[in-house]
């Protein structure tokens, strides 16, 4: 099996830099094109008026888009190092994961490689699990790199 396009999810962390490594290696033995994806998560209360929270959420998706430019770039550096050119994506969502689902299917991607942090117990219960979630529901094969 030959993979045409690899989706890279990247939040800065260790594991997803260690995913963006796999990648590239991967990338470089198929030729694959490359796209590395950073969601900014929306709060649902953003919209709700509690009160005038305008400025409050410019400055906010001012500063996150900034920081999310700064992993990708990191990425792509990252990429660079091992001869592999890579697209890069920002996009905005409630739901990281299924983000990601929609971002794969949408660059057509037939593969995604992602970092898993490994959180266990109370810590996967209240923060989740973005890993798990993209590889239990997608239909594209998933690897999950752990540090």
């Amino acid at each position: 099996m030959t993979y045409q396009h690899i989706l890279v999810p990247v939040d800065g962390s260790t594991t997803s830099l260690a995913a963006v490594k796999q990648a590239a290696e991967i990338a470089k033995k198929f030729g694959s094109k490359v796209t590395a994806l950073c969601v900014l998560a929306i709060d649902p209360f953003v919209g709700v008026e509690f009160f005038d929270a305008t400025e409050i959420t410019k400055d906010y998706f001012s500063k996150a888009k900034a920081g999310a430019q700064e992993t990708l770039d990191q990425a792509k550096a990252l990429f660079a190092q091992e001869g592999v050119n890579v697209e890069t994506k920002i996009i905005e969502g409630q739901v990281i994961y299924k983000e990601i689902i929609n971002a794969a299917n949408e660059v057509n991607a037939d593969l995604v490689v992602i970092g898993s942090h490994g959180r266990k117990g109370l810590k996967k219960l209240i923060l989740g699990s973005v890993a798990q979630g993209v590889l239990g529901e997608s239909h594209l094969p998933v690897l999950i790199i752990k540090q």
